[in-house]
């Protein structure tokens, strides 16, 4: 027979189920046992906890089997300069205005 439950019986267990219940937020037991379901998740799928210095050494290691970002070559330097000038330049009209090349004929342009 199926249990027959109350509006505020149900928010309530739900509440409880998503710790989203007044006297749940905060506790230490909760926290705990948080903890350890993530400790034991991290150890079923071989997650591991690194540590600031591991995460420095890695960061060492790349940088020095792939080099810097910031040391780049002066011909490199100039070659994005001439290009950033040619790009960067007006047309050789200069006024920035589009002129039509010719004339639509007919009823083409939409006008009736």
């Amino acid at each position: 027979m199926p249990v027959k439950l109350s509006e505020e019986e149900k928010r309530n267990s739900r509440a409880e189920r998503f710790g989203t219940a007044p006297g749940s937020q905060g506790s230490d037991a909760t926290k705990k046992a948080e903890d350890l379901k993530r400790k034991a998740r991290a150890e079923r799928f071989g997650i591991t906890q690194s540590t600031p210095t591991e995460e420095e050494e890695k960061k060492k290691a790349r940088l020095s089997r792939f080099g810097s970002v910031s040391t780049a070559n002066p011909i490199e330097e100039e070659k994005k300069k001439a290009r950033a000038l040619r790009f960067s330049a007006t047309p050789a009209t200069g006024n920035g205005k589009i002129e039509p090349k010719a004339t639509i004929a007919g009823k083409a342009g939409g006008e009736a």
